[in-house]
């Protein structure tokens, strides 16, 4: 006769040893010799009964507890908390579209119908593509665990979003946009809008540029760094975004006139302009009982948005559907107010990318001046501008051999 039983490691609550129920078992064969055999055989058969047992009582735990658990063990883990909370908005409409479904009762078909759901209630490609994914990634990590034998997610095939057509300036109008920006007096904001259009920027990486990052004896700007929603500096979107890129004489003179004046600026409150000061900064000044103290600070992203706003309507790039207040200035009329449409930031990277693919910038060059990930993703989403210069090249090479005739 032996008993039976397997450790089942430390219970994650009290930290104390767990273990199988004791289980006795008899040989049959009267023969010793085949009693270590018969006891391998019978533990093999428990410790099957045990893991099915397990298996059955972490599958019946629904795919939105499942998925709630899977976020929270992941917090903390995360370069950015925009992108823990961006990933938080996926796992809400994983837990509203399946609900109350047990792990182990998932299957494709239900995720297909969820989806079909999704899509009549007015979800976007976009958010269910990156709900899917997301989904998907939870039911292997249910696999890794041994909590479920499959992921039904694998049969379920759903396309990327096509990218939409970006709306870049055309070439006259960026011309015009750039006249207006040269007549704006010299601002930190000014100066970010500048480095926008001139370079390509993401707005996080132009909010997070200092002076250490430009050189105008070698003519470059280094991308190290960006200032994201948060209010933190962190690192660049990915490895690629890591960059240096050449900056023309326009933006040369620009930069050093406003570095100049920003000089001066801090000077009046004290503060010296080195390495580490923001190109696009901020004053901000606080009343101790020791009296005033000014620090140097990064402009927030929402600050900025709001002063490219009342650029662009000032310049007939934008429009405020609700007007708040009008004034003069320089004789010029000029309106605030609520509803905006019209130019935005990020446009004027799409701007740049587009007017150099028009203009025969091989692809490898404008995905790294962007800061893109891979080509494919600068092939992706300026498709339109390549297909016209497809178009240009198949104009030119009959062009070519009609000369030859």
């Amino acid at each position: 006769m032996y008993r039976l039983y397997f450790s089942l490691g430390k219970d994650p609550e009290t930290g104390r040893y767990l273990r199988s129920p004791k289980r006795t078992f008899h040989c049959k064969s009267k023969n010793p010799k085949n009693w270590s055999k018969e006891c391998e055989n019978a533990l093999s058969a428990y410790r099957t009964e045990l893991e099915g047992s397990r298996k059955h009582e972490n599958g019946s735990r629904s795919v939105s507890e499942y998925a709630e658990n899977f976020h929270a063990l992941r917090k903390g883990t995360f370069k950015s908390p925009l992108a823990y909370k961006r990933e938080g908005d996926y796992i809400r409409h994983i837990c509203a579209l399946f609900r109350d479904i047990r792990l182990s009762d998932l299957r494709p078909d239900d995720i297909r119908h969820a989806y079909a759901d999704a899509r009549k209630d007015g979800m976007s490609d976009g958010e269910l593509h990156g709900t899917h994914v997301k989904l998907r990634q939870i039911l292997q990590d249910a696999v890794d665990n041994e909590i479920i034998e499959r992921n039904p997610c694998t049969p379920v095939k759903l396309s990327k979003p096509t990218y939409r057509e970006r709306k870049p300036l055309p070439t006259k109008d960026a011309s015009r946009f750039l006249t207006c920006l040269l007549k704006e007096p010299l601002s930190s904001k000014a100066a970010g809008t500048m480095l926008l259009l001139q370079c390509g920027l993401r707005r996080g990486e132009m909010l997070g540029m200092t002076w250490g990052d430009y050189s105008a004896e070698n003519r470059t700007l280094k991308i190290s760094k960006q200032y994201t929603n948060d209010k933190t500096l962190r690192p660049p979107k990915s490895k690629m975004s890591r960059r240096t890129i050449a900056v023309n004489e326009t933006l040369i003179d620009y930069l050093n006139q406003w570095k100049s004046i920003q000089r001066k600026q801090l000077g009046r409150y004290g503060l010296d302009q080195n390495e580490s000061t923001p190109i696009v900064n901020g004053i901000k000044v606080v009343t101790t009982d020791d009296g005033k103290h000014a620090t140097i600070v990064n402009i927030d992203g929402h600050n900025f948005d709001r002063w490219f706003r009342d650029f662009c309507v000032d310049n007939g790039f934008g429009s405020y559907e609700n007007v708040t207040g009008t004034f003069l200035r320089n004789g010029k009329k000029h309106v605030r107010g609520t509803g905006y449409t019209g130019l935005v930031p990020h446009a004027l990277r799409h701007t740049q990318a587009t007017l150099l693919i028009g203009e025969g910038a091989d692809v490898k060059t404008v995905q790294a001046r962007l800061g893109h990930a891979s080509p494919n993703t600068t092939l992706a989403i300026y498709s339109h501008a390549i297909e016209a210069n497809d178009r240009k090249a198949a104009d030119t090479f009959a062009r070519i051999l009609a000369k030859g005739r």
